[in-house]
């Protein structure tokens, strides 16, 4: 859908919530009249949400038509509490009635919307890979910790007062408070979805919906005070927040929705994302000490939810422990494959192109001997023949070599590496002081930690001699490369050594890297055998 598209149902919407604010506060009506015009533009606004959301559900499938068949259910909840407090207030004269049937309708929004906006966390990002349930927890987790911690904070700020003013029944006002606690939940879940999103494709459906639950969230809480403060009206102008909450749900139900392209990558942490839910719990951890150097004790209220949030990052805190080690399980079997893979495709070279390349030589040669004397120039030409393809099988031996050495896997890291040293550019001093065979994963990880650091050293170093050096000790193998070049290496330059850092930690190692200018580049990986 283009931005013309997008731009009309939101100029309607505007021109609804100023309409309805504008006429119900203009006074140009009597009491009664301005209190129809309020509620009814408020019950048109979810209406419209409503509809919009069942209407366009057809139109779509999998996660875009079940986050607006919910959030449709959310909507129409609603509508049904407003239609019952607007015949309260309207043809009874009652104000305010909390709690009543009319709350009970109004609260299951968010238990509908709730479901509407974990369905839109589970959307195929970008590279199209749907996101696992943990990474669905971890979102909402992140949304009840910033929601409990911003409750705690208004709480202890001016919330709380009004309560032990002793204002409010304690039903009244749990119903109450109820309204912006959810509406807050489901605001910052969405923001959450918009922070750590991977692709763009949707992010303006997701703003317009945040921005719709912010607007009722908003007014809910005006609400919420003013229910507590023993108020018996609510102006229109507080109700704001309800048409324009719901005219922009109906907007985001409207907004075409799409995959970015599959190729598109974005690396990097998401920094944003992982510090948002820890700033307002720290945020409330300043509040409560400043508060007790105060001398001003800690509620039951305060207490009770600080200890949610406790208990919530603790939650958070676990989930990510469990998704970290399967990450790390998960980049140690890449690498196994890719490793049998390189073996494999080794083995074809030699035992298939190799063979048969020395075959077809031999086949030539036969054919070159029977050559009549007189044909020289046949005779020439097989014989070049024949050279070409020794210098090609010479060349799939080499690539062959790079590939996957076999003399890694048949005789073990102390003889690679001495081919190593022996093909090198530059002097090798190696020493190897490890007894018969290590773990294969771990063997294969140090060959190419040692090649790189080889290679690296030839290119960009000018070095002229390179100590190798790997030995077992309690329980490690231990691998230095140094060289005595120029030093000031960069690996934030090249992808070697990540490549390298990715493969040493896929097998429980660590690799420390040293290159102070003019003293040489030393390499140490530390590789644990009992894992591999």
């Amino acid at each position: 859908m283009s931005r013309r598209l997008i731009s009309a149902p939101l100029v309607i919407a505007a021109l609804l919530v100023a309409a309805v604010v504008g006429l119900a506060s203009s006074g140009l009506l009597s009491p009664w009249w301005s209190l129809f015009v309020d509620d009814a533009g408020q019950f048109l606004a979810a209406l419209a949400a409503t509809l919009a959301c069942w209407c366009t559900a057809p139109r779509h499938t999998g996660t875009q038509r079940w986050w607006r068949l919910w959030m449709g259910a959310a909507t129409c909840g609603w509508m049904v509490g407003q239609f019952l407090w607007s015949w309260y207030q309207l043809f009874r004269d009652v104000g305010l009635p909390s709690p009543s049937l009319a709350d009970a309708a109004y609260l299951t929004m968010p238990v509908f919307a709730l479901a509407a906006i974990v369905v839109l966390a589970a959307e195929r990002p970008a590279h199209g890979v749907r996101r696992r349930r943990p990474e669905q927890l971890v979102v909402v987790l992140d949304g009840l910790i910033v929601v409990g911690s911003l409750f705690v904070l208004s709480w202890a700020t001016a919330l709380g007062a009004v309560v032990r003013a002793g204002a409010a029944t304690p039903l009244a006002y749990t119903v109450a408070i109820a309204y912006p606690v959810t509406d807050l939940l489901l605001t910052v879940i969405v923001v959450l979805l918009i922070v750590a999103t991977a692709s763009a494709a949707n992010r303006l459906l997701l703003i317009t919906l945040g921005a719709g639950l912010f607007c009722l969230s908003f007014s809910d809480s005006l609400f919420a005070y003013m229910v507590s403060a023993g108020a018996h009206g609510i102006p229109p102008l507080a109700n704001a927040g309800f048409v324009a909450g719901y005219a922009l749900i109906a907007v985001a139900a409207l907004t075409a929705t799409g995959e970015a392209p599959r190729w598109t990558v974005h690396p990097g942490v998401r920094w944003g994302h992982l510090l948002l839910p820890y700033v307002p719990v720290a945020g409330t951890g300043v509040l409560l000490i400043l508060q007790l150097i105060r001398g001003i004790p800690m509620d039951s209220v305060e207490i009770v939810v600080e200890a949610v949030v406790i208990s919530l990052l603790i939650l958070r805190q676990a989930v990510t422990l469990v998704q970290s080690a399967d990450l790390v399980a998960s980049r140690a079997r890449l690498v196994l494959a890719t490793d049998l893979t390189r073996r494999q495709l080794e083995r074809d070279l030699h035992d298939g192109v190799q063979q048969r390349l020395i075959s077809l030589g031999l086949d030539i040669r036969l054919a070159e001997a029977s050559v009549p004397p007189e044909l020289t120039e046949l005779r020439q030409q097989l014989s070049d023949v024949v050279a070409g393809l020794s210098g090609t099988v010479d060349e799939v031996r080499e690539l062959s070599r790079g590939v996957h050495p076999a003399i890694l896997t048949e005789g073990g890291l102390r003889p690679a590496l001495r081919a190593l040293a022996r093909r090198s550019a530059i002097g090798v001093a190696l020493d190897v002081q490890v007894d018969g065979r290590q773990p294969e994963p771990i063997e294969v990880a140090a060959y190419y930690v040692v090649a790189e650091a080889l290679t690296n050293a030839a290119k960009y170093a000018q070095a002229t001699l390179v100590h190798v050096c790997v030995q077992t000790r309690d329980g490690y193998l231990h691998l230095t490369v140094r060289d005595d070049g120029v030093g000031g290496a960069d690996p934030k330059r090249g992808t070697g050594l990540t490549g390298l850092t990715d493969r040493v930690e896929a097998m429980g190692g660590t690799l420390t890297f040293e290159s102070p200018p003019g003293e040489g580049t030393r390499l140490q990986a530390d590789f644990p055998l009992g894992r591999a």
